[in-house]
């Protein structure tokens, strides 16, 4: 049994590349069966030195791909403008400030549901050793190719695969309870306008609200539920809607949409809460800029950043532990629904 290629020996050097391209094996795996870093199984190591030895080939110690750099990569929407929602930002300075003091450096990478190429890039060069993924998606090529890769990673949501770790806010739990509030301030037609129904967060988040709606005993009016509001154009004309229909409360699923329900109703002059109310499934900085102060759910982005690091350092490291980490939230009434 061996845990690490020690170098020496001649014979005719090969690149990590070719070994794998021959093996049919990830240019990581060898990398990572060589220099005994990483969770490789024995018998693929046993099968890349049986090959080396047979054929009496030296693998290339200088090349750069032998030693993984000590580089994580936190992946962000690639979605035109979702890169640069607060959310993401914050969550990303809080992995970077967690493993910047373990010496890491944290690369930012783009990817979309059926686009991972930025990412595919980085684990070709083997210069990543994980990765956290900043929403989770069903379908998403990006956790597939981890997988297949064996790349240490942690999804920020929440996922049906078993297999793959997990950390996320309650989300479905915290928008019943928001809703429930809303609900025993005696307001009924609360519409809801969300993003992109694919989003798990989405639906997690419905779920939620809907549980409310059926524990109450109240019918959720199917003509006030909005989907696809991913730009500020689309909000606007939906607000228009939901006025003409008499909502009595507009409950946004993220904060971007509120900010942009926020700005119709003052471009509308339509005053809140006189008018209308609204609140929020997710509280953001920016949120907390808009006036009046908006209802909304309150999640602690740092836990979560530290969390996320914290479980893909122990993965890295050797230890990996799927069950699921929830955080919990608070409740914050303020003067939009009052």
């Amino acid at each position: 049994m061996r845990g690490r290629y020690d170098g020496r020996g001649s014979g005719e050097r090969i690149a990590i590349q070719e070994i794998a391209k021959r093996l049919d094996l990830s240019s990581t795996t060898v990398s990572r069966a060589l220099s005994g870093k990483g969770r490789i199984g024995q018998g693929t190591k046993d099968r890349i030195y049986q090959f080396l030895e047979e054929n009496h080939y030296v693998p290339n110690i200088s090349d750069r791909t032998i030693t993984s750099e000590k580089n994580v990569c936190v992946l962000v929407p690639g979605e035109e403008g979702h890169a640069l929602l607060p959310y993401f930002h914050d969550i990303f300075l809080n992995i970077y400030d967690y493993f910047s003091v373990l010496g890491y450096g944290v690369m930012v990478v783009k990817s979309m549901p059926n686009d991972i190429h930025q990412l595919r890039s980085m684990v070709e060069q083997n210069k990543i050793r994980g990765a956290v993924l900043t929403r989770a998606m069903e379908g998403d090529l990006a956790v597939e190719y981890l997988k297949n890769q064996q790349i240490p990673f942690v999804v920020i949501g929440s996922l049906a695969e078993k297999d793959v770790l997990q950390v996320d806010f309650d989300q479905e739990r915290g928008c019943r309870d928001l809703t429930d509030v809303l609900l025993k301030m005696n307001i009924r037609r609360i519409a809801c306008v969300c993003g992109d129904g694919n989003h798990n967060v989405t639906r997690s988040r419905l779920r939620g609200i809907r549980a409310a709606f059926a524990a109450a005993q109240i019918p959720l009016p199917p003509d006030l539920l909005y989907t696809g509001a991913v730009y500020a154009s689309i909000t606007e004309k939906y607000v228009e809607n939901l006025l003409e229909k008499g909502a009595e409360c507009i409950l946004c699923l993220d904060d971007n949409i509120c900010i942009s329900v926020i700005a119709t109703l003052h471009k509308k002059n339509v005053k809140v809460p006189e008018d209308i109310k609204v609140a929020s499934c997710y509280g953001g900085r920016l949120l907390g800029l808009c006036y009046p102060a908006v209802t909304c759910l309150e999640f602690d982005l740092k836990e979560m950043g530290n969390l996320a690091s914290k479980k893909l350092l122990d993965a890295m490291e050797g230890v990996t532990d799927y069950t699921k980490l929830t955080l919990g939230y608070n409740i914050l009434i303020r003067d939009s629904t009052k």
